[in-house]
């Protein structure tokens, strides 16, 4: 990741790498007007003062012309070639459904199509509390959220991936490297804050080329939530300055510049001795983060991190010397392979400590004994989440903070989510031919098989629809009284505003009726 690129370790070794190319992925991130702008990507130019002369490749599958132009200006692309592909995907049916019972969907979609999905939500919670949802209906599902460990999430990921669990409920954490190729649906339980993160979580669906579902879900208590939480995330610079004051106190930074230690922190906790919302408390910390006024992770990472520091043929003299060791060492060897001379590499602790039969205060033991005789760089889990202060204490200034652009991407967050909650709520243009043109596309082409191309919000009847719809809703009722609902919902004439409006007139006209169950029969 880019982060890492500031690290002792990479700036010494990168140097001495033959690098034949320098491949930047997820590469709107570099742009403060792509949809998940992030500072340290801004660090990745540096290396073409290393390493001038190797070419280097930007690679994303949604960015919009003004995107496009920013990430060359701000990676240094000389002379620039553009490679673009059509962002119309004619195997995706875009769906937008306006309605309020959405789990109660999620779970009937999920249920009637076969095959795998995703379900995206916007809180680690909603996504418990889907999946659990879809547990208890019958189906293999897991959550996925930065709230989890990194070995939870990845067995969860690898699990889908392998057909274990046909469907994951996630937030955005669920994206990176990503493509399982028969993913028959995705889902948005809500919408998320901009156009680009929908069609890019949307695309993850039929990467095979056949025919997929992606649907979000739309109502007026989503968008509310939604206005709210764009609002949460951009908290005042007296809040910013507020945070970081009570962060000083609580850790005891003082006016020196601090050392590198890395502080573990419990959000609840600093809320409750703050007096301050846990979201606020975050939100300030990722300015904070973005300025590198501070360093912040809330990866729940429950994996070790060793590299052995000496060379191959000193291994064996040093095991003779150290036998309480060897088998340690001889366990990393067997497992990590010779990588483990190169690089970092990540391991289970727990798991090494059961297969060795060593106690967890052993364990311990004998890697502390390996570190203080420099034969092993090892870095232990973090199961919370940790803070490190790059500057000492002070009062923060708009320069410091470089609130300008923070402005500028509040605002531009703000028509983002206006575009986004327009594309949802409009039903007269064809979804693809929208994000087409949000894209820059020129020409864009209707898909033929979205909400709005196969005629679903169409109500008005015309004199030869009326009789075929009419004729459906009678046979269908014939046997079986049928609730309103599914009538309109499920019928194959006509769309559903059409066949609502024929119901109306049938009760009406009392050519249906309601009977004690609330479902539609035929008088008698």
């Amino acid at each position: 990741s880019p982060e890492r690129l500031t690290t002792e370790i990479f700036r010494m070794r990168f140097p001495a790498m033959p690098v034949r190319l320098i491949a930047i992925d997820e590469a709107h991130c570099v742009s403060q007007w792509g949809h998940d702008f992030r500072p340290a990507y801004l660090d990745i130019s540096t290396l073409r003062e290393i390493h001038p002369n190797v070419p280097m490749i930007a690679l994303t599958a949604s960015a919009t012309d003004k995107v496009r132009v920013d990430m060359v200006q701000q990676l240094g692309l000389r002379q620039a070639k553009e490679f673009r592909k059509s962002f119309a995907r004619p195997n995706l049916k875009y769906f937008v459904l306006h309605e309020g019972k959405v789990a109660e969907r999620i779970r009937e979609i999920a249920t009637k199509v076969q095959g795998s999905g995703i379900v995206y939500a916007r809180t680690r919670k909603a996504t418990e509390k889907i999946s659990d949802m879809l547990i208890q209906a019958g189906l293999s599902s897991a959550p996925y959220h930065g709230g989890l460990s990194s070995s939870e999430r990845l067995q969860t990921q690898e699990a889908w991936q392998n057909g274990r669990i046909r469907v994951v409920a996630a937030t955005n954490a669920f994206g990176m490297g990503i493509d399982k190729p028969d993913v028959r649906f995705v889902l948005h339980f809500q919408l998320p804050a901009d156009l680009e993160s929908y069609y890019q979580e949307a695309g993850r669906a039929g990467r095979d080329g056949q025919t997929s579902l992606a649907i979000a879900f739309y109502n007026k208590a989503d968008q509310e939530a939604l206005r709210k939480w764009n609002e949460q995330k951009f908290p005042s610079l007296e809040d910013v300055n507020h945070v970081f004051q009570q962060l000083c106190n609580h850790f005891r930074i003082t006016r020196e510049l601090p050392s590198d230690k890395v502080h573990l922190m419990d959000l609840v906790h600093l809320s409750r001795q703050f007096d301050l919302k846990p979201m606020l408390i975050y939100r300030c910390l990722q300015i904070l983060d973005r300025q590198k006024i501070l360093v912040i992770s809330d990866d729940r990472d429950d994996y070790g991190y060793a590299m052995l520091k000496i060379a191959p043929d000193e291994v064996f003299p040093y095991k003779q010397r150290n036998p309480v060791l060897a088998p340690l060492l001889d366990h990393l060897l067997r497992s990590l392979g010779g990588d483990l001379y190169t690089r970092e590499m990540r391991i289970l602790p727990w798991r090494y400590q059961e297969e060795l039969s060593l106690e967890p205060s052993e364990w311990d033991r004998q890697i502390d004994m390996l570190i203080q005789q420099k034969v092993l760089m090892y870095r232990p889990p973090r199961n919370r989440p940790w803070i490190r202060f790059l500057l000492p204490r002070q009062a923060l200034t708009n320069n410091m903070l470089d609130w300008e652009r923070y402005i500028r991407l509040k605002e531009e967050s703000t028509r983002k989510l206006g575009v986004i909650t327009g594309y949802a709520s409009q039903t007269n243009i064809c979804r693809s031919v929208l994000l087409q043109q949000y894209f820059g596309e020129q020409a864009p082409t209707p898909c033929g098989v979205c909400d709005v191309c196969v005629g679903r919000y169409k109500e008005k009847v015309e004199s030869e629809e009326f009789d075929p719809i009419q004729a459906e809703i009678l046979e269908k009722l014939k046997n079986t009284p049928t609730s309103y609902r599914d009538l309109v919902r499920y019928g194959t004439e006509g769309t559903p505003g059409q066949r609502e409006k024929i119901l109306r007139l049938m009760l009406d006209q009392q050519g249906v009726i309601l009977d004690e169950d609330g479902n539609l029969r035929l008088p008698a």
